[in-house]
């Protein structure tokens, strides 16, 4: 009887992989948020007195690279965090790398083939895609709202600069009515979010909120290249990266790094590459948003391929049974 009183009582099993172990870190603020917000609001001080154009080329040209070289890393890892989850021979590899740059290329022929119709599935892949940093949250309505958010704060405050990055995307003039139906939709998306922050702080996420609420003050006061960095890579890039952390092996952590530093480097080579025969390299305003458009389209066909994996790597972890 002693020796069955001191006995451990018989533990419940808990799932492997659930919201905490693959989701991305609810609420977890990167300490690179607050002096990249603190530079990109320095530079829109700078602009009011007169110390230097919002516009101009250096600027802009900074915050485009911020934007690509800063965000595109954080989806680079992809293979590596599905070669762990399948345990993949190279079979099984090989067709993952090609169904991967598949997805990508057929992003790429959409926005060869009928450009107006990339932007929209663009517009709805991100907002799903920024809609999946509020962990916190239950998912639906108030993860969709949020990340819809980001895009229709930027065209609210800045509607004519966001027509001509859509124009510049699409080579069409129905850029414009795009831009002025996000900037309708912010007004809702702005309530449904500050719904979503209230349950956010009352779950304890202080520091979140508050970086939330300063990547929104961004968007609605500076230009959307330089608001939207803001979120990309100092709110949303560094959460997915502690995911690839969290979801990895520590054995496999410095290959996913340097996985990730190539292909960037190589995304950008290619894309550096194209703009180049495009005759874009050109440090003018015009050029510039012309390079800026093209930024963003680089963006979505890369995360195409990054959410469609990461919609089936959740799928396949959440399964019943899976270790």
């Amino acid at each position: 009887m002693q020796a069955a009183a001191r006995s451990p009582a018989p533990r419940a099993r808990q799932p492997v992989c659930n919201n905490e172990t693959w989701s991305a870190p609810a609420g977890q603020v990167s300490p690179l948020f607050w002096p990249l917000a603190v530079l990109a609001c320095g530079c829109g001080m700078g602009s009011r007195f007169g110390w230097w154009a919002i516009d101009s080329a250096p600027v802009t040209a900074t915050a485009i690279a911020v934007m690509l070289i800063g965000g595109l890393p954080h989806g680079a890892c992809d293979m590596a965090l599905a070669a762990t989850a399948w345990r993949t021979g190279r079979r099984l590899m090989a067709a993952l790398v090609t169904a991967y740059i598949g997805v990508a290329a057929a992003m790429a022929m959409l926005w060869w083939l009928a450009p107006v119709l990339a932007l929209l599935v663009f517009l709805a892949l991100a907002a799903l895609h920024f809609g999946e940093d509020w962990a916190m949250l239950p998912a639906g309505l108030l993860r969709l709202m949020a990340g819809l958010a980001v895009i229709a704060t930027a065209a609210l405050a800045a509607p004519q600069a966001v027509a001509a990055l859509f124009t510049a995307m699409t080579a069409s003039p129905l850029g414009t009515p795009i831009a002025a139906w996000a900037a309708a939709m912010a007004p809702m998306t702005l309530l449904v979010t500050l719904v979503g922050l209230i349950l956010a702080w009352q779950a304890g996420n202080r520091a979140w909120v508050m970086a939330q609420t300063m990547s929104y003050a961004c968007l609605l006061t500076l230009p959307p290249l330089i608001g939207f960095g803001v979120f990309f890579v100092g709110l949303h890039a560094p959460l997915h990266w502690r995911q690839v952390v969290r979801a990895l092996p520590p054995m496999r952590h410095g290959a996913a790094k340097h996985q990730g530093a190539g292909l960037t480097v190589l995304v950008l080579a290619i894309w550096l590459g194209a703009l180049w025969g495009k005759g874009l390299l050109m440090a003018r305003p015009a050029t510039l948003l012309l390079v800026g458009g093209d930024a963003f389209c680089l963006l979505s066909i890369v995360a195409a391929p990054h959410l469609a994996l990461s919609l089936a790597l959740e799928r396949h972890v959440r399964r019943p049974g899976h270790g």
